[in-house]
């Protein structure tokens, strides 16, 4: 901007030198107000370019003043959410292995149950042959004939207490 400034007076001096040796021409003189109108517009627009930076620069500042403080929190609360995820991998990854002995143990108890089964199959099977084979009906008529015949002899000894 001094700069425009400067050459504007340093304009003004070697107008004001060229006058005192000779005349200005019209023709010269509308040149020169030319270029002293094209520099003002120039000087205008740099003004306003220069505004316009300061405008942008001062937008951006802002916006990090305000972005970058909510960029940490962010972050921040990110890394704790890893470390909180971590931290349940690492538990599952634990309970995981607990289930598969879990597992193994069932698989050991389940065959050794097996081996049980098979070891006494044959035992079960003929037993449950044996109860099959009772003659329910007689049983219980020889209980029902034995409950009569016990049955007056309780009065009969009853009758003595």
């Amino acid at each position: 901007m001094e700069e425009n400034k400067e050459l504007a007076a340093q304009e003004s001096e070697e107008i004001a030198a060229e006058e005192k040796k000779e005349p200005i021409s019209d023709e010269n003189k509308a040149l020169l107000e030319q270029v002293r109108d094209m520099e003002k517009q120039t000087l205008k627009w740099q003004r306003i370019s220069a505004y316009g930076s300061i405008g942008i620069f001062v937008v951006i500042a802002i916006s990090m003043l305000i972005l970058v403080p909510r960029v940490f929190t962010a972050i921040s609360v990110a890394t704790s959410t890893i470390e909180h995820i971590d931290t349940v991998v690492t538990e599952a990854d634990k309970t995981l292995d607990d289930v598969n002995a879990m597992v193994g143990e069932i698989t050991t108890a389940s065959k050794n149950i097996n081996k049980i089964v098979d070891e006494n199959g044959q035992d079960i099977t003929d037993a449950v042959d044996k109860m099959s084979s009772i003659d329910f009906e007689g049983l219980n008529d020889a209980i029902n004939d034995l409950k009569n015949t016990v049955g007056p002899m309780a009065s009969f000894f009853g009758r003595f207490r």
